[in-house]
């Protein structure tokens, strides 16, 4: 099978590399019964542009270069800033209108980490939105805030800021401007930074503005950016978030037997250009394999 990954200088193109593999008994017996106990992992091998960035410490600072390439995850919890601009409901004070601006002064506001829950941190008020239901505690508007810098080994990768979840309606800005807004508080999202953020060590700011009318739950929700979030970097040609598919149609009658089909596709993303306005199309290898609870590779699939 022959997987042509196209590129374009206005949209990343996607395309779908579907492969099929047998898992053997190792697999079938534990695997299929309990899924937590198989691994699945995805290999692309493609044309690349640039070194990769490293995990390791927090991204506040810039990172030196490093030669490893492919999908790195850098945790972006730690060091936010925050204030509660309104507790009572979702407009903007005068003192905060300028809360999303990189220039904004936030010196006296909290610094914490996230995961972080602004309503548990309030006293019980039986005032209006309040219910029991969610312990009368209040929700309002918050501000979160976080200054960091990427390294020019960063120049060229694909960029992405993710959100695990912001309870309840968040706008998220980089450096003043608009990323997007994402009006639900139990799904995760992630917004491509690639073509804003700097790669020549000067800041970039995120600011986060978080808006819970109440009332919004029958539970207690919670408040603010109660998930995790991280920066994730890849090369321009990438496994797409959430771009990996497993199925196995066909245990229900192969269990008994010993083994199991695993159908696995792949969403591949290309973001790379040629300089101008037409397409970069590459042709790469992706691999697919299974380990089993022992981290034996129990099956290996390829597709070029």
């Amino acid at each position: 099978m022959t997987v042509i990954v196209a590129g374009t200088g206005r949209r990343p193109r996607r395309t779908r590399a579907a492969t099929a593999a047998t898992a053997a008994a190792a697999l079938a017996a534990a695997a299929i019964v309990a899924v937590a106990s198989v691994a699945l992992f995805t290999h692309i091998t493609a044309p690349t542009g640039g070194q990769g960035l490293t995990g390791g410490p927090p991204p506040a600072a810039a990172q030196e270069p490093s030669a490893h390439r492919g999908r790195q995850i850098i945790d972006f919890t730690r060091g936010w800033k925050f204030a509660l601009a309104n507790p009572d409901g979702i407009d903007v004070p005068p003192a905060f209108a300028g809360a999303h601006l990189p220039g904004y002064d936030d010196s006296g506001w909290r610094t914490l980490d996230v995961p972080h829950d602004w309503s548990i941190e309030l006293d019980p008020v039986a005032g209006p939105g309040t219910t029991a239901g969610t312990g009368f505690l209040r929700g309002g508007l918050g501000f979160y805030r976080k200054t960091f810098s990427l390294p020019r080994s960063a120049a060229g990768a694909v960029v992405s800021l993710e959100f695990d979840g912001v309870y309840m309606n968040s706008e998220v800005y980089l450096n003043g401007e608009l990323l997007g807004t994402h009006p639900y508080g139990y799904t995760g999202f992630a917004y491509d930074i690639s073509a804003a953020v700097h790669t020549d060590g000067t800041p970039d700011v995120v600011a986060v503005k978080v808006q819970n009318r109440l009332p919004s739950s029958r539970w207690y929700s919670g408040s603010g950016i109660y998930r995790n979030v991280r920066l994730v970097v890849t090369e321009p040609i990438h496994v797409a978030r959430a771009g990996t598919t497993v199925t196995t149609p066909d245990v229900a009658s192969t269990i008994g037997q010993g083994y199991a089909d695993v159908h696995v596709a792949t969403d591949i993303v290309n973001a790379a250009t040629d300089g101008t306005d037409g397409p970069d199309d590459a042709t790469v290898e992706v691999k697919h394999g299974i380990r089993d609870a022992h981290g034996h590779i129990v099956a290996v699939s390829r597709s070029t």
